[in-house]
């Protein structure tokens, strides 16, 4: 009896000790899981780029873990190296740079991460649907650029979108055709950091006389006469429709065209005889007197 006593106690011994145990696993697997999820995750191929904010960390040296800004001429001030290049280098280059240089007069083997804080911007502007200012987070191309934005409205010129690059007193703006990078005959181009891309309205046309609500409106690619006209809500009653005349500048002549607005309304007119409008052009409507 005392025997078979003894043998209990120890096997509850045994069993408490197990839970202890499983437990305390249990919670340095958690422990690690949570260290895991502190450690900041930044893509090593990423270039760095002027107006950066690092976070820069030497393991056992918080002395030299310090945030700094990246310049315009892609400089850093780091603590004790002082001015050193960090533009233009991947996150993993500056880290390899960074240990090398401590590890000639200053530390044995030096440990060092970098963690991107703030990515610099580029502006996107104009006829895109959200304009504004966007986070560079990699390599960059007009056409994401644009995408990022929302695309282009309605009104955007897209076979002249600018994009404006600036350093120090220098202005550099490069043309680009998107429609044409679109339907791949031109290639992309890679946007910089800091870059402004302009996104104009393909321009404005005048609607005169007697249409519902005459005034300024923007071109849209491939608009025509009858299109605009609709933009107007259509010809007021006392229209002339096949009077309508288009007022267009060429060259600094006037030159005017004649469009049968009537007949085409009615479908029984020459479908070419319905233009393609331009920038400028003002569309004229008369008055009827019968």
């Amino acid at each position: 009896m005392k025997d078979s006593l003894i043998v209990l106690l120890i096997f509850l011994f045994i069993s408490a000790s197990a839970k202890d145990y499983s437990g305390y696993a249990q919670q340095q697997e958690a422990g690690v899981k949570d260290n895991q999820q502190e450690v900041k995750q930044v893509n090593p191929t990423y270039v760095v780029a002027p107006n950066d904010m690092l976070e820069i960390t030497v393991y056992g040296e918080p002395d030299l873990s310090t945030v700094v800004r990246v310049a315009q001429d892609g400089g850093i001030n780091y603590t004790i190296l002082g001015n050193i290049r960090a533009g233009g280098l991947t996150v993993k280059q500056l880290e390899d740079s960074i240990c090398e240089l401590l590890g000639q007069d200053y530390l044995v083997m030096p440990q060092v991460s970098i963690f991107v804080k703030e990515y610099s911007k580029i502006s996107i502007i104009g006829q895109v649907k959200s304009p504004g200012s966007y986070e560079m987070k990699g390599n960059l191309t007009l056409t994401r650029a644009i995408a990022l934005a929302g695309g282009f409205t309605d009104s955007a010129n897209t076979e002249k979108v600018k994009v404006i690059s600036e350093s120090g007193d220098k202005k550099d703006i490069t043309e680009v055709n998107v429609a044409r990078v679109l339907d791949k005959t031109d290639q992309d181009i890679n946007i910089k950091a800091n870059d402004t891309i302009l996104v104009e309205e393909y321009g404005r046309i005048f609607m005169m006389g007697q249409v519902l609500k005459p005034g300024a409106y923007s071109l849209t690619k491939g608009l025509t006469v009858m299109g605009a006209i609709s933009l107007t809500g259509g010809f007021s009653p006392t229209a002339a429709p096949n009077g309508t005349r288009v007022i267009r500048v060429e060259d600094g002549r006037k030159k005017i065209i004649p469009v049968p607005a009537g007949d085409l309304m009615k479908g029984g007119g020459n479908p070419s005889k319905d233009i393609l409008l331009q920038a400028d052009d003002t569309i004229v409507v008369p008055e009827s007197f019968f």
